[in-house]
């Protein structure tokens, strides 16, 4: 059995302690008439088992005598196997996948029965419809055996504080297999910088990112492929990819492989021709600015938030100097006039999920940064092809605050205030000049925090203007048929 599966086991049932736990793995997804979705392992239940078959469960008991750790599975069935792959079996769940016990699927209701008899607390994780039916009607059934003198669970706890924690910290092997994913993916951008020219589709980009990916070992894409060009690049999470590329266009590429059950996430932007022209070079000096301050404010004790103020303030700055804001850098930030152009956050976790688990905030501040974390660090400003001028509202407001009030009234109530306030404030209507319109840049990598400062995983990736330009000049490796 793979080592590290077996520690993170010992600590998630180290922190539920006499409760008992119930993980569920994924089930295969209907994608049409009788096909399927390619199948991919629910994060939490792999982070614990390694097991990659669908309609699994796992179940820890830390207190039991024998079965601390047990598996219900699809048993061996030689029929469908035939048709659709090799099952591990109950067999195999004890033997390859370090359970203490296996039993098959239609077996977990009634061992849950038993296993929950006797434990003070349920953990499991909410939010799962195919699921969650089977532990409420559990957690009724076991009620009923309070009277009868058994002390079943009075607390249903959710497990995602646990293993959110336990995954935000990196062990060795999962940064080996990291790495991997980002110098893969460091290779797939390079190579679209090279194979790049006007005339082919967005689609067709993306296929040599994606060849890519899979001729060194990534069996899967971390997420959709981003490939927007001209107009495209300024929407944020543009998946269509089918328009035909023009010369003058800007290409905006957010991409990245899986290996080994860990994501990477690149983007970067760069000149389908392969020069910039000036307002692109204006822009894009900007974004890079930004974003080298922001991975420069990523260090071990750091607030994780001051990664992103390091990247806004440099943005604010260099939009005041092109005239594209109408007020100072101080008052801009303020009143966040940098949003009109740059209308979401600096970064997020990266892992096992693109968009991994953890706390952003505890007890109401920033997160400490601490070495093992990896992140994303992605400054971006994007300029609406239609949009002629900007209203700025004069009002200063805390982004927080903002949270806050969608948290505790909801999105849609906390938007009829927020218009209602703007309604009330005075405002400037300011122009964008023609040059910028249509011109959309983000520049991200993955920054991995150490005992020492920083490790940035995805330096292999051009991004100065000068090694951007050398390289689209370079001949692709691939074909262009």
């Amino acid at each position: 059995m793979d080592q590290p599966f077996t520690e993170r086991r010992l600590r998630f049932m180290d922190a539920i302690g006499e409760g008992l736990a119930v993980v569920p793995g994924a089930q295969e997804i209907m994608r049409n008439a009788d096909t399927n979705h390619d199948f991919r392992q629910a994060s939490d239940f792999f982070f614990l088992t390694g097991f990659d078959e669908p309609d699994a469960v796992a179940v820890f008991n830390p207190t039991h005598v024998k079965e601390r750790y047990v598996l219900f599975v699809r048993p061996r069935d030689r029929e469908m196997e035939i048709w659709n792959g090799y099952r591990a079996g109950i067999e195999g769940a004890v033997a390859r996948y370090g359970a203490d016990a296996a039993y098959s699927i239609d077996e977990l209701d009634q061992k849950l029965r038993d296993y929950g008899l006797d434990r003070p607390v349920l953990y499991y994780r909410l939010g799962n419809p195919a699921f969650d039916p089977r532990i409420t009607r559990l957690v009724g059934e076991l009620r009923a055996a309070r009277a009868r003198g058994y002390t079943p669970p009075t607390r249903l706890e959710d497990s995602s504080p646990i293993l959110n924690e336990l995954r935000l910290r990196k062990l060795p092997e999962e940064l080996a297999r990291l790495r991997r994913a980002c110098e893969i993916s460091a290779e797939a951008h390079t190579e679209a910088m090279r194979f790049t020219h006007p005339g082919l589709m967005e689609y067709q980009v993306q296929a040599v990112l994606e060849y890519v990916f899979r001729m060194n070992g990534s069996r899967r894409n971390a997420y959709p492929s981003i490939v927007g060009s001209g107009p495209n690049a300024c929407i944020l999470h543009y998946l269509e990819n089918n328009r035909r590329m023009e010369d003058g266009d800007l290409l905006l590429i957010d991409a990245g492989c899986e290996y080994g059950y860990q994501a990477s996430d690149i983007t970067r932007t760069f000149p389908v021709n392969g020069r910039f022209t000036a307002p692109q070079r204006a822009i894009y000096e900007i974004v890079l600015r930004a974003q080298l301050a922001g991975i420069a404010a990523a260090k071990p004790g750091q607030r994780y938030e001051a990664v992103h103020d390091a990247a806004r303030r440099v943005l604010t700055e260099g939009l005041v100097a092109l005239r594209l804001l109408p007020l100072g850098v101080e008052e801009s930030l303020a009143m966040h006039h940098y949003r009109e152009f740059y209308m979401h956050g600096t970064g997020h976790w990266l892992g096992m999920d693109v968009h991994d688990v953890g706390d952003y905030r505890i007890r109401g501040g920033s997160r400490d940064l601490e070495p093992g974390m990896v992140f994303t660090v992605e400054p971006g400003l994007y300029f609406d092809p239609a949009r002629e001028s900007a209203t700025f509202y004069l009002r200063e407001f805390s982004e927080q605050e903002m949270l806050e009030r969608r948290l505790r009234l909801g999105a849609a109530a906390a938007r009829r205030l927020d218009e209602e306030e703007k309604a009330k404030a005075e405002k400037i209507v300011h122009p964008i000049p023609r040059e910028f319109r249509g011109i959309g840049v983000r520049i991200e990598d993955d920054v991995l925090i150490t005992a020492s400062g920083r490790d940035v995983l995805t330096v292999g990736v051009p991004k100065t203007i000068e090694e951007v330009e050398r390289v689209c000049a370079e001949a692709p490796r691939l074909p262009r048929w």
